[in-house]
């Protein structure tokens, strides 16, 4: 999908036409049109316009609470990217607790190894990042990076994605040549399972650069 693939500008028109045709056809609260409606929200998101991506996502999480039950798979993926937009408002806080009921409810619904539990931990490291405890972010990370080894494998994109997110951590707390070697790793990896035109291997080979600028310039 064009949207998967970083292009998220291209993709919006796309999102929108399918939704106001499932709209037309499906009406407004059929799962379907939920579904593209979430899917449109998150695009609209990735762009920053972060306002409208939350009124929409909520209006989601609403069809998916009245149709589907609180504690549904989709309308828990609803409730989360209403934490991750609020996250990306600057409302920690807020977001936290909004992602630890995800996270409660995951566990009781899917368990603690399922993908989709591994992602709400993760979204909590990310959170934990935000406010600047990179330490604290890396042990979650790192708890998130079992997980994902054991249940999805070494070369999943979503390891491969904790990889980089340990990396980045530990380069924050100035372990510099570890961050970068552990970045090189991933770079490979990326390469290898996802070609080295892919967003995330640019966005490894793009923190890579950065790492080795820093090291190169606190040698010199």
């Amino acid at each position: 999908m064009l949207g998967l693939q970083g292009r998220y500008a291209d993709a919006e028109p796309l999102f929108r036409q399918v939704l106001a045709a499932r709209r037309r056809t499906l009406g407004d609260d059929h799962p379907d049109t939920l579904a593209t409606g979430h899917r449109l929200a998150w695009l609209i998101g990735r762009q920053g316009r972060y306002a409208e991506a939350m009124e929409m996502v909520s209006q989601v999480l609403g069809g998916r609470r009245q149709i589907l039950g609180d504690d549904h798979p989709d309308t828990l993926a609803a409730r989360e990217t209403l934490a991750w937009l609020t996250g990306l408002r600057g409302r920690l806080g807020e977001a936290d607790e909004l992602c630890r009921d995800v996270l409660a409810a995951r566990l009781r619904v899917l368990g603690a190894d399922h993908p989709d539990t591994l992602a709400t931990r993760a979204s909590l490291a990310w959170l934990t990042e935000l406010r600047g405890r990179y330490a604290e972010a890396e042990r979650q990370y790192r708890d998130v990076l079992a997980g994902r080894q054991a249940t999805l494998g070494p070369g999943h994109p979503d390891t491969l994605a904790t990889r980089q997110d340990v990396a980045r951590m530990i380069g924050r707390q100035r372990r510099a040549a570890e961050a970068e070697q552990l970045t090189r790793d991933v770079l490979a990896d990326r390469n290898r399972v996802l070609g080295a035109s892919h967003p995330d291997t640019e966005t490894a080979r793009n923190e890579l650069a950065q790492l080795t600028a820093r090291r190169t310039g606190d040698d010199g």
